[in-house]
């Protein structure tokens, strides 16, 4: 009777085994080099315009350049504010400065994380007052109760308190200018002083 229990306990612990070694082919991922033609996909860093300034020094290692919306080698951008910073190779970003070594020609804006940067942009200066206001694309949304907006190109830009609203007639709140005219109908102006969007300005 002894030996007849011992060996029901030693089947269901074989069963328990066979089905816990199933049970891990099946849930695996890699297994047999069934994972050899997976894609990894990273995560988009967030284009959140926190860092706004003026270039007035630019630098690079040889053919510095963006491929593939990241950066091929490393550059260095001195700032109006006296600073330098380091965009380090890999560095996701964009590139429309028609001429990085013209001085005060360009703008830099940056999703910076301490010292380093998450998400670069280089764009040109509007001409006049490259020191006081940029113009960027139309707002699309606002998040952070209205602390900050969306723009039609993806970028998360800073909201000034009461933004001004330019427009031949009455556009109500900033959400029905939103809504009126978007991202076709309408620029926006980043004070570079404040580093906030101040005004919006309807275009048609």
């Amino acid at each position: 009777m002894r030996q007849l229990a011992n060996l029901r306990l030693w089947a269901a612990l074989g069963s328990l085994a066979i089905a816990t070694l199933l049970l891990a082919l099946v849930t695996c991922d890699d297994c047999f080099g069934r994972d050899g033609d997976r894609i990894a996909v990273s995560p988009e860093v967030e284009k959140n315009v926190e860092t706004t300034a003026v270039i007035v020094g630019f630098s690079s290692s040889e053919n510095w350049r963006l491929q593939d919306g990241k950066t091929i080698g490393e550059a260095s951008v001195t700032l109006d504010d006296g600073r330098n910073i380091l965009i380090a190779a890999e560095t996701p970003g964009e590139n429309n400065c028609s001429d990085l070594d013209a001085r005060v020609s360009c703008i830099f804006l940056a999703n910076m994380f301490g010292d380093s940067v998450m998400w670069f942009a280089l764009i040109d200066t509007n001409g006049e007052r490259p020191n006081r206001v940029l113009e960027l694309a139309g707002l699309v949304d606002m998040l952070d109760s209205g602390n900050r907006g969306v723009l039609a190109n993806g970028w998360i830009v800073p909201l000034a308190n009461g933004v001004k609203k330019s427009c031949g007639e009455r556009t109500g709140t900033l959400r029905d200018f939103i809504n009126t005219y978007g991202s076709e109908k309408s620029v926006s102006k980043l004070n570079l002083i404040t580093d906030q969007v101040d005004e919006v300005a309807c275009t048609g």
